[in-house]
């Protein structure tokens, strides 16, 4: 601190001279060092690279290995490392400790293209992402200690019950029920941090109401018909990042590897059971650590089934045409679904509009302590939920909202660009913008019937996968987010609604201006090219035990030993809400799994 104080001395003497000055240099000194701590290093654990590679070098063995540091795999760590006191765990994370981007609230929609950032593109396949720059979605997964969670919008939402019915009777909703609520009591969700100031939540829920839907207020955590403002992993005015508060807890005989690819899994072929992992540190140092009971997958839908295929298991004909023995032929990286969402720009009267030098101030308001509008994700958190059909109390529609004020310079462009759009599409949604205040509603289509692959581009660990999102290929999708858009209209004309002028705007996409603006021809055009991820990609590893599923209801991959896949992959089919909280779900689950089944073998 003193450091600190003799340096901003040095900057302007005579401004800090007496005792006056020395108040004020006092005060200037506390809010530099109050906006250092937004980021704390000292909260992730510790780099204990060089022991690990201590450790393989004299032939020692980890009891578990968990690859990927992200949502799942820092829960398996942590809560396996606390469990028996003689083993010993290692967790391997490809990325380091995410910055201060990841910390703010409000910055949420700034990780994109950053170095947290796994920076997948999708395969074009013609019908989906035609507004973007190549026609590719950009698939954002965090590259970092606490993986998405690092980067996501912290909303907590478990699904609707039904959402579970096809993952198998172990699996249903009931038997995860216990497990949603050991990691709310654990995490502590709760409302006391959102600022409650703002005007459209109440406009909003107001205008569904006209349309007899119900405000949930938060009496839930599940995805249920009607408006809601979903729990948040927010404490203290900082991301609640699940990989850290589960990582704090960990016992010391967990060690943890950064900056570290794991290149393959090792496989004992004549045994059939997995053994160790290679990896291959940023210096491109490669060495092999090995596991004496288990190799756990946590590296994501993305990475999991990536590193299963370069191992050798996966579709046959897929690792021949790469030139990779087949150790287990298995439907890896099929079964692929992602929650495909459409911003639309309604212009409205209502000016929230705030003062050329307030985000300034917000940014001091924060920095000295975390509240404000930076410690907020603005009214992202704000959902609604329908069924198109009306045919189920199941939605397949989810609402999230988003407000722009006239001339907008700090959010909306950057957003636009993060996400991929060609310049000409942010271009014109930016003159929208500067002619009006804008509300953006993002339908989210929560069960598509169309489905993806990832495949290998080649057999070269380090090089991205082969995405094939094959977003709308079911026409049936594009029925129901039009269905979705025409529910939007039902809000146009609501008195909530109307009395602030809210209405859809065209933002003039040139390759669908040949068609009328707002039949259902026009709507397809538009849905197909401003479509895009909400981040949510799931099922690669499908859990299950017919043919087309890759590991039991245990999460071993089928026909190995001491193989199991602990993430997002597993879900046979996509939650209809954000996944995070099903994710968690899944690790608490896998943590009394593997508890089970070393304390029978210890006990016979």
């Amino acid at each position: 601190m003193d450091t600190l104080s003799s340096n901003i001395a040095s900057a302007c003497p005579l401004g800090f001279s007496n005792t006056g000055g020395e108040m004020f240099l006092r005060a200037v000194t506390t809010m530099i060092a109050a906006h250092c701590s937004i980021i704390n290093n000292g909260e992730w654990p510790d780099d204990r690279t060089e022991e690990v590679i201590k450790k393989s070098n004299v032939g020692e063995s980890y009891d578990f290995i968990i690859v990927g540091a992200g949502t799942a795999g820092t829960i398996v760590a942590s809560q396996l490392s606390n469990i028996n006191p003689t083993w010993s765990i290692l967790l391997v994370e490809a990325g380091e400790n995410p910055d201060i981007l990841s910390e703010v609230p409000a910055f949420l929609f700034l990780n994109q293209n950053k170095k947290n950032d796994w920076k997948y593109k999708v395969k074009p396949n013609g019908k989906s992402c035609l507004a973007f720059e190549d026609n590719s979605c950009i698939w954002s997964k965090g590259k970092c200690m606490g993986g998405s969670s690092s980067i996501n919008a912290m909303i907590y939402i478990r699904g609707h019950p039904q959402d579970f019915a096809s993952w198998g009777k172990s699996w249903d909703y009931n038997a995860l029920l216990p497990y949603f609520e050991k990691q709310e009591k654990y995490l502590n969700i709760s409302d006391h941090d959102k600022v409650d100031d703002n005007k459209w939540y109440e406009i909003i829920s107001e205008a569904w109401k006209e349309l007899n839907y119900t405000s949930q207020k938060n009496q839930n955590y599940e995805a249920v018909i009607g408006t809601k403002r979903a729990k948040l992993l927010i404490k203290e005015g900082k991301r609640y990042n699940t990989g850290k508060v589960y990582l704090q807890r960990a016992s010391k005989q967990m060690h943890i590897i950064k900056n570290a690819h794991v290149e393959k899994i090792i496989i004992d072929s004549v045994h059939k059971k997995a053994i160790g992992v290679r990896i291959r540190q940023e210096n491109s140092k490669v060495f092999d650590v090995m596991a004496s009971k288990e190799v756990v997958l946590a590296a994501g839908s993305i990475a999991t089934p990536q590193l299963l295929m370069l191992s050798g298991i996966g579709p046959e004909h897929h690792l021949a045409d790469k030139d990779i023995p087949c150790i287990l032929n298995l439907p890896v990286g099929q079964n692929l679904q992602d929650h495909l969402t459409v911003p639309l720009f309604l212009k409205t009267n209502l000016d929230i509009n705030l003062p050329s030098d307030a985000m300034d101030l917000y940014l001091l308001q924060y920095m000295l302590n975390r509240s404000g509008h930076l410690s907020t994700i603005g009214i992202t958190d704000f959902v609604g939920f329908i069924n198109t059909d009306n045919s189920s109390n199941q939605p397949n529609i989810q609402f999230h909202h988003m407000y722009y004020p006239k001339s907008n310079k700090i959010s909306l462009k950057r957003y636009l660009d993060g996400v991929g759009y060609r310049k000409e599409i942010v271009d014109n949604v930016i003159n929208l913008n500067n002619n009006y205040n804008l509300l953006g509603i993002y339908p989210t289509l929560l069960h598509p019937k169309s489905k993806g692959t990832i495949s290998l581009r080649n057999k070269i660990p380090e090089t991205n996968p082969v995405i094939l999102s094959n977003y709308l290929e079911d026409p049936n999708d594009v029925q129901t987010l039009i269905k979705a858009i025409k529910f939007i209209h039902k809000l146009e004309n609501t008195d909530n609604f109307k009395s602030l002028g809210i209405e859809i705007n065209d933002i003039n996409i040139k390759e669908c201006s040949h068609h009328t603006f707002d039949t259902d021809i026009y709507w397809d055009c538009y849905i197909r090219h401003m479509g895009m991820t909400i981040f949510h990609p799931v099922g690669t590893v499908k859990m299950g035990d017919d043919d087309n599923s890759v590991v039991d209801f245990n999460l071993l991959v089928r026909g190995l030993k001491n193989l199991r896949v602990v993430d997002a992959s597993v879900m046979p089919s996509i939650p209809g809400a954000n996944v995070m909280a099903a994710t968690l779900a899944i690790a608490q689950k896998a943590v009394d799994i593997i508890k089970l089944r070393y304390s029978q073998k210890e006990e016979l």
